[in-house]
C-alpha cells in the first residue's frame, strides 16, 4: 500500500532530465552536424548552451552546458585544445561544438584525449550560424525538458495509485510538485482531504462548501455530468509547469475513483439483488437467505425491521427539461444524501442489508440487538433531516415498518414501510418519520381514502361542523378529544385553555354533529377524522 512520499519523483530531480547530445545529433534542424570524438558521453544531458572564445571558460561552467566555439584563441597554439577538453569534462559540460574556420582540423591529440574522456566534439557547418544553433537547442531543450517532466509526473502517480493510493496520498503527491497547499473536496461523500491540518476550513453543509470554492483556486474533477469532487489551493500555482502536474493529479483521481467506484458496483450489483430478492419474496429457503447475508458479512439469523429513507419531490425535477450542470447538481444531491444516510445508519446500527433505489434507500435493520430502536432511530433522523436540508434543497421522509421475526418475512415490514410513507406525506407533510405501528386505525383505513363511500361518510358525520365560522376551532378540539380518549380535562391540558372552555366546545360538536356519548358514535367520528387525516380534501 502506497503511503508517504518516498517513492516519489521529485519536481527537482524531474527538472534535472533534458535534451541528451545523443537527441542533439538526430536533430533534422542541425542537418550536416557530426561527431568527431567523445562517443561514450552522447548521453550527457544539455542544459544550456554558450558561446566560447576565453581559454579558461571552464571556470565558469556549472556543468551541462553545450559550448560553442571556433577555436580561435588557439589558432596559433592547437595544442592546448588538450587543456580545454580537459577542463570541460572536469567541469561536466555536456559538449564542445567545433567550427574550423581558424583551424583546418580539430587537434587530433585533443580529439583522442576527449575520444578516451567521453566528451563528445561536434563538429558544425560554417554557415550554420550560431544564433540558429542557440535557438533550437533551446527550444528543443525545454520541449524535452517538459515531456521528460510529465513523464517523471505520470510515473509517480501512476504508481501511486497502481500500489492501491487514494485521494489523501494523490494531495500529498501534488503539493510535493507545486509547493502549495492542497486539499481535495470529495462531492459525494462530502469529506475533505488535506495534506497538511489546518489548512483549509471544515466543510459541513453546502454553504461551507460553495464559500471554499469561491474564497480559493480551484479546478473541477469529474466525467460528463459527474463531478466527483475538487482540487482546491491555498493560493493559485506558479510557474510553468504546474499545469503539466494538475492534468496528471487530476487523471490518477479519476482512475482512483473509477477503481473504487468498480468495485464497488460489482458489490453493489449483488447487494441490491440480494436485498430485492429479499422485500420481494423471491428467496424460498432459509439456507440461500443465511448463505448469500455471509458473503456481505451479515447475520440475518435474528428479527428484522424494514427503514426506507425516500428523498421528497425528487422525481418532481424530471417533470422539466434540465441543462447538464443541473442533472449533474441533482445527481450529487441525491448521492450525497445516500452517503449520509448509510453513514448514519451504520453509525447507530449493526452493519445489514441496504439497497438504494432510483428516489430512496431501503434498509434491512436488526432490532433485537439495538435498544430502544425506536428512539435511536428518530435520533438517526433528526441527524439526517438536518445535514440534509443544510447541504441540499430536499427533506427526506422516513417509513418504519413493523418487527418481523425473521428476515423471511422481511417483505412485509418494507411493504409498510412504503406504505407508511404513501399514506402520510401526501395528508401529513415530508420531513418526518412515520412507524407503522404508531398509524393505528389509518392503516385500515387507508384503501377506503378515494372512494365515494369514505367522501360520503366524513360529510354526513363531520358535514355540519364544516360550514360554521369556528369550524376550525371545533374541529382542532375534536381531534384532540379523540386523541385523548374523551377526556375533557386532558383534552384541556393538551390545549391549553379552561377546561369549561372545552365542556362548551363539545356541547356545541353535539349540537351540530349529533350525540357523541356512545361508543358507536365516538367511534364513528374516530373513524371520520382518521379518513379526513388521510385525505384532507374529502370535506372540500
Amino acid at each position: 500500500m502506497y503511503n508517504g512520499l518516498d517513492r516519489v519523483v521529485s519536481a527537482r530531480e524531474a527538472r534535472g532530465i533534458s535534451l541528451t547530445v545523443r537527441e542533439l545529433l538526430t536533430l533534422r534542424e542541425l542537418d550536416g552536424v557530426e561527431l568527431i570524438a567523445g562517443a561514450g558521453g552522447l548521453d550527457r544531458p544539455i542544459r544550456s548552451v554558450n558561446v566560447m572564445e576565453a581559454p579558461d571558460i571552464a571556470r565558469w561552467l556549472r556543468g551541462g552546458e553545450l559550448l560553442l566555439s571556433t577555436g580561435y584563441q588557439f589558432r596559433d597554439q592547437p595544442e592546448d585544445f588538450e587543456d580545454l577538453v580537459m577542463a570541460l569534462h572536469g567541469a561536466g559540460a555536456a559538449a564542445l561544438g567545433f567550427k574550423g574556420r581558424f583551424l583546418h582540423e580539430f587537434p587530433p591529440h585533443a580529439r583522442d584525449l576527449a575520444e578516451w574522456l567521453g566528451l563528445p566534439i561536434i563538429s558544425l557547418p560554417l554557415e550554420l550560424p550560431y544564433s540558429d544553433i542557440i535557438r533550437i537547442v533551446i527550444l528543443r531543450t525545454d520541449e524535452v525538458e517538459n515531456l521528460r517532466f510529465s513523464e517523471s509526473v505520470l510515473r509517480s502517480f501512476t504508481q501511486l495509485v497502481a500500489e492501491g493510493g487514494g485521494a489523501e496520498g494523490i494531495v500529498r503527491n501534488l503539493m510535493s510538485f507545486l509547493n502549495t497547499e492542497v486539499c481535495f473536496l470529495d462531492t459525494i461523500s462530502g469529506r475533505c482531504f488535506c495534506a497538511s491540518e489546518g489548512s483549509f476550513s471544515p466543510v459541513s453543509s453546502a454553504r461551507e462548501k460553495k464559500a471554499l470554492l469561491n474564497r480559493h483556486y480551484n479546478e473541477r474533477i469529474g466525467l460528463g455530468n459527474t463531478t466527483y469532487g475538487y482540487f482546491i489551493f491555498k493560493r493559485c500555482p506558479q510557474g510553468n509547469s504546474w499545469r503539466i502536474v494538475l492534468e496528471h493529479a487530476k487523471t490518477a483521481m479519476l482512475f482512483s475513483f473509477q477503481r473504487d467506484i468498480a468495485a464497488r458496483q460489482v458489490e453493489a450489483r449483488y447487494r441490491d439483488e440480494f436485498v430485492q430478492d429479499l422485500i420481494t419474496h423471491n428467496i424460498r429457503y432459509r439456507e440461500e437467505l443465511l448463505n448469500r447475508g455471509l458473503q456481505f458479512g451479515w447475520d440475518l439469523s435474528g428479527s428484522v425491521r424494514c427503514v426506507i429513507f425516500d428523498i421528497d419531490d425528487y422525481k418532481r425535477h424530471f417533470g422539466r427539461p434540465m441543462s447538464r450542470a443541473e442533472a449533474r447538481e441533482l445527481e450529487e444531491a441525491r448521492q450525497r444524501i445516500y452517503a449520509l444516510c448509510k453513514q448514519e445508519m451504520r453509525s447507530v446500527f449493526r452493519e445489514g442489508p441496504y439497497s438504494a433505489m432510483s428516489d430512496f434507500i431501503v434498509f434491512l435493520t436488526t432490532p433485537g440487538r439495538a435498544e430502544n430502536f425506536g428512539a435511536r432511530l428518530r435520533g438517526v433522523f433528526e441527524s439526517i433531516r438536518k445535514k440534509v436540508r443544510s447541504w441540499t434543497d430536499f427533506t427526506v421522509t422516513v417509513g418504519c415498518g413493523d418487527e418481523k421475526p425473521d428476515f423471511m418475512g422481511c417483505e412485509e415490514s418494507y411493504e409498510e414501510a412504503r406504505k407508511a410513507i404513501e399514506m402520510m406525506r401526501p395528508s401529513c407533510g415530508g420531513d418526518a418519520l412515520y412507524f407503522w405501528e404508531e398509524l393505528g386505525i389509518l392503516t385500515v383505513l387507508a384503501p377506503l381514502v378515494g372512494s365515494r363511500e369514505a367522501r360520503n361518510f366524513c360529510l354526513r358525520r363531520l358535514g355540519a361542523l364544516r360550514s360554521r365560522e369556528t369550524y376550525a376551532e371545533l374541529f382542532d378540539t375534536l381531534q384532540v378529544l379523540v386523541r385523548c380518549g374523551w377526556n375533557l380535562r386532558e383534552a384541556a391540558r393538551e390545549l391549553r385553555i379552561h377546561y369549561n372552555t372545552v365542556r362548551y366546545r363539545y356541547e356545541r360538536i353535539c349540537e351540530l354533529a349529533g350525540d357523541l356519548s356512545g361508543p358507536e358514535a365516538r367511534l364513528e367520528m374516530a373513524v371520520a377524522l382518521g379518513l379526513c387525516r388521510l385525505d384532507p380534501e374529502l370535506l372540500a
